[in-house]
């Protein structure tokens, strides 16, 4: 084996051990965020309605305020 392959070699052992001692943190991290992303798909609905709800509401209050504000300042 010459200098060359070994350092390839050496090289490549160092980045292999570095990934397996990073895999298990990897994989934490992706379970987190698997779990994080079902939560967000099954909240997701909830969230679109609650904001359709919402942008309905202030669609009527944007609408009523100029009222509001004229019979305020007029009593």
């Amino acid at each position: 084996m010459s200098l060359s392959d070994l350092l390839v070699n050496s090289g490549f052992t160092r980045e292999f051990s570095c990934f397996t001692r990073e895999f298990p943190r990897f994989t934490r991290e992706f379970g987190c965020f698997t779990r994080e992303f079902r939560c967000f798909t099954r909240e997701f609905p909830r969230f679109t309605r609650e904001f359709e709800r919402f942008t309905r509401e202030f669609c009527c209050f944007t609408r009523e305020f100029p009222l509001f504000t004229r019979e305020f300042v007029f009593s």
